[in-house]
């Protein structure tokens, strides 16, 4: 939560009190000038109601806070946020609100003036509710305040509250795969190793060592030949897992959560889902951004890393540049070529194909993930919009068959089990390579 005061500077006279003092006044030397005294009970109402407003005006102005209840919230999520103004041992007072929002902060009441009457001995506070979105890193504010005592007679200058930040995570996606990760190279987990270990998966029957447990006395064998055997196993471990975000590019419109997805939407809303689903089962993520900037977050795994994904993922370039750093410095700062190295791109041009082509060559498993919407078209049109389209749609799927030929498979983000395809043909791969290599 996050607190931003704002201090008093004292009150201004209102028009309002300007003309009742100068209609008094007139009225007054009219009564004076003419003689006639008639006038005096005209000017009385402009003088003697002002000065019972002023008489019980407020000692000083108050100081007003802007809070937000959680800096934190999640596309679709609340945005609750309240200018809280004290009730001092003073008079009534009228407090208007009028604060600047993000474009992707959508108040309950709309964007415009909050009005509230301000009564002590209570703290009275202007609530503005509203709907995060699109995630992003955002402030929200300034905020302004100004205050009105005595009848509207008395005006406060107006209070500028500083912005404060808020932070959208993007929403995670239904995402679920059942297989496993080729290269399953940790310590423990849930993916079926090459290492003989305790574990759920035969591998192998071989005769009876000191040290075997006797659970593992393989009964039907041993009757056979006579001579103890027991079942070897291949232990479960954890893998890791590399998502590399290709952010070079934006197509499409985006609509927020409630509308259309671009293609950084499609990407960071991948990519928290992936992270979610692997982190979650024990898996080691670690996330690379491949724009303008290069950044990465170190491999981790739990809850907590996912969490620290989220705040990595709202950091990520919103306006790309089309450009981005070479393909060896990029692979100098990947990770061990045994990671399962997961490629969110919207294949726009040849650079992602030839990094893709890159990773390929290094031998390491990956998958490539089009994150393309398919209502994403040319924002400026005209009579040859469509048949340039067209053309460059075959390209592209010339360009996506071509890298399928070379081993690298592609395959469009749909949600819950759209790469257990591509995770099974990788996991075939990587054995078939194995059984090779002996």
């Amino acid at each position: 939560m996050t607190v931003t005061p704002a201090s008093g500077r004292g009150w201004l006279p209102t028009r309002a009190l300007h003309r009742a003092a100068g209609v008094g006044g007139l009225a007054l030397l009219a009564a004076a000038a003419l003689g006639q005294w008639e006038l005096v009970l005209l000017a009385g109402p402009f003088l003697l109601g002002p000065a019972v407003s002023l008489a019980v005006r407020p000692a000083r102005q108050p100081e007003a806070t802007l809070t937000l209840e959680a800096s934190t919230s999640v596309e679709g999520g609340p945005v609750r946020a309240r200018v809280s103004v004290p009730a001092d041992p003073q008079p009534p007072l009228l407090c208007v609100v009028s604060a600047q929002v993000p474009r992707w902060v959508r108040l309950r009441y709309g964007v415009g003036y909050y009005a509230t009457l301000v009564r002590p001995p209570v703290t009275t506070a202007v609530r503005l509710a509203g709907t995060a979105l699109r995630w992003g890193s955002y402030r929200l504010g300034p905020a302004t305040v100004r205050s009105v005592a005595s009848d509207g007679l008395l005006v406060a200058h107006h209070e500028v509250l500083p912005s404060v930040p808020l932070t959208v995570y993007p929403v995670s996606e239904p995402f679920d795969s059942e297989e496993a990760l080729p290269r399953a190279s940790g310590i423990s987990g849930i993916h079926r190793s090459r290492r003989l270990g305790p574990g759920g998966d035969l591998a192998d029957v071989r005769p009876f060592q000191p040290g075997d447990r006797l659970r593992r006395i393989n009964w039907r064998v041993t009757r056979r030949t006579g001579d103890l055997h027991v079942n070897a196993t291949q232990s479960d471990r954890d893998a890791q897992v590399v998502l590399l975000l290709d952010v070079r590019h934006e197509a499409g419109a985006s609509g927020g959560i409630h509308g259309r997805a671009s293609v950084l939407d499609r990407t960071v809303r991948a990519a928290a889902a992936i992270t979610e689903h692997y982190a979650q089962q024990g898996d080691r993520v670690a996330l690379v951004e491949f724009g303008s900037r290069l950044r990465r977050l170190p491999a981790g795994t739990g809850r907590k890393h996912y969490l620290s994904a989220l705040e990595w993922l709202v950091e990520v370039d919103r306006l790309p540049t089309g450009f981005g750093p070479g393909g060896g410095l990029l692979s100098r700062g990947l990770t061990a070529a045994s990671a399962l190295t997961i490629v969110l791109t919207p294949l726009l041009d040849q650079d992602s194909a030839n990094l893709l082509a890159m990773l390929a060559r290094t031998g390491r498993s990956l998958v490539a993930v089009d994150t393309l919407p398919g209502q994403a078209h040319p924002r400026v049109r005209n009579e040859w919009t469509a048949a340039g389209h067209r053309l460059w749609q075959l390209e592209r799927t010339n360009t996506i068959g071509r890298l399928r030929g070379v081993g690298v498979p592609v395959e469009p983000w749909q949600g819950a089990g759209s790469l257990d395809v591509v995770l099974r043909h990788v996991y075939r791969l990587a054995a078939t390579s194995r059984v090779l290599s002996r």
